[in-house]
């Protein structure tokens, strides 16, 4: 069974730490394919403790697949580090991961502490003025390279 790491990158102005929103359940957003055929979209989910699963069945070919999230690899970004930080790794059985989309689950602290509760699924980023200090949150790009960890 393959291991993928979900890495994301953007350029952040003015924002000390992005990360996917805490103590709410957050979709994400994949395309998969099946490692017999067909791209099948998928719309996943914060399941029980924290954990994120997902079986289905090709659509063309029948294969089942099953995708299990592995906690604990989880960072944020940061102006400091925001080039292909890892979000989640992901064991994939029958079906592997070809397409990441951005959702609305995300908190922005800007670099004096306000926090932003943020929706980046339109995938223009985010720009605006807060205290006076122009935040943006641009460049939104995620992909799946394999985890040897």
């Amino acid at each position: 069974m393959p291991k993928v790491m979900l890495v994301v990158s953007a350029t952040l102005n003015n924002v000390a730490l992005l990360q996917p929103r805490d103590g709410n359940n957050i979709n994400y957003f994949f395309k998969w394919k099946s490692e017999e055929e067909a791209l099948v979209s998928v719309n996943v989910h914060e399941g029980a403790g924290g954990r994120y699963n997902l079986y289905r069945k090709c659509g063309g070919c029948e294969s089942p697949g099953h995708i299990t999230m592995i906690p604990g690899h989880e960072a944020p970004l940061s102006e400091d580090n925001s080039e292909e930080v890892g979000l989640m790794v992901l064991d994939c059985d029958g079906l592997l991961p070809t397409d990441y989309g951005f959702n609305g689950g995300w908190l922005a602290t800007t670099m004096l502490g306000t926090k932003i509760y943020i929706d980046l699924g339109n995938h223009e980023g985010f720009k605006d003025v807060i205290h006076g200090m122009e935040v943006s949150i641009t460049d939104l790009k995620g992909k799946f390279v394999p985890f040897r960890g």
